[in-house]
């Protein structure tokens, strides 16, 4: 008899502590995602050159290449040059435009496709073609970007990211097992 009671106590206590947590958990509501600096890097440079990367013709940072010809940098995205999802981000070496392979875009915690080498930077030389007035073009060629894919909503709950409801019902779950199991074992000694 004394045990019996003992396993009802501890029924009702784990379903007051069930419902506790679940309302804890519910009213904490849906953390917001980290915002992570984009990683950009690369080799095959001279040691000692200036890396320097922009967005929409504002700087946004400049690494020193390094004795081994590789050169690294982050971009936050409170940076002064204005990052966005998808954002082009262009190059320059020593000052000289450079052509990124692959084609550089910012993204939250984004790295080169080709992480084993990272982005190859090629000094765009502009190509002079002299004419009887002594006039010179230069060659460039622009190539678009293609915007990055939308992922979606890996929530599991709702459109604005949180799981609450979830957590509510995983709860109301958790209290009504524990009465149920209490009540068994209850009636068990009981009988």
């Amino acid at each position: 008899m004394i045990l019996s009671k003992a396993m009802t106590r501890f029924g009702l206590v784990a379903a007051a502590a069930a419902l506790m947590l679940t309302l804890g958990l519910a009213a904490a509501g849906s953390a917001s995602a980290q915002v992570l600096p984009a990683v950009l890097y690369g080799k095959g440079l001279t040691a000692g050159q200036t890396v320097a990367a922009s967005i929409g013709g504002k700087q946004c940072g400049t690494a020193t290449v390094t004795a081994a010809g590789e050169w690294t940098m982050q971009i936050a995205s409170d940076n002064s040059c204005g990052p966005t999802d998808g954002a082009a981000i262009s190059f320059t070496v020593n000052g000289q435009a450079a052509t990124a392979s692959p084609a550089a875009t910012w993204k939250s915690g984004g790295t080169p496709s080709d992480i084993a080498n990272g982005y190859k930077l090629t000094v765009s030389q502009a190509t002079a073609t002299a004419t009887a007035s002594a006039t010179a073009s230069a060659t460039a060629t622009a190539t678009a970007t293609p915007a990055p894919p939308k992922t979606g909503n890996a929530g599991l709950l709702g459109t604005d990211g949180g799981n609450g409801g979830l957590w509510l019902l995983l709860g109301f779950a958790a209290v009504a097992g524990a009465a149920v199991a209490g009540r068994q074992l209850y009636g068990r000694r009981e009988g």
